[in-house]
Order: C-alpha cells, then structure tokens, then sequence
C-alpha cells in the first residue's frame, strides 16, 4: 500500500550563493520544520520522514490487529 505524505519545501536563497541549496522541510499537517544545508541533508530528511510514516503506518496496523485479535489482511 501506497503512503502520501505532503511537505512544504522552503527554499532559502543567498544572493551570494544562489546555487546553495538550503531551507527547511515541514510535514504537513504536523510536524517541525527540518533544516538542510544541502542536497545530502535534504534527502537525509526526506528518508527520516519517510521512516517515521512508516512506523506510523506500522503502529497503526498494529493497533487495529490487537484491538481486534488478529491479523490486519
């Protein structure tokens, strides 16, 4: 099964340094704001949130499956 997150993506530009990649990454419609330096800690926080909708998701299911005995299909 798919997950869909959504993201607000601040892209934060120095005129000194416009080919800088730095900002923040936010989950929406909770979440903090991560901050990046470059492209490797962006993704760095695209693959943190990403496991953290997964446990998520894993709890979740986890939950249903105690509250009703079984297995989730």
């Amino acid at each position: 099964m798919r997950i869909i997150r959504t993201f607000i993506l601040r892209l934060l530009i120095d005129p000194d340094e416009p080919e800088a990649l730095r900002g923040s990454l936010q989950p929406v419609p909770e979440g903090e704001a991560q901050l990046f330096a470059d492209e490797g800690a962006l993704l760095a926080a695209l693959r943190k949130a990403v496991l953290a909708a997964q446990q998520e998701r894993s709890l979740g299911t986890n939950q249903r499956a105690d509250r009703t005995g079984g297995e989730i299909p």
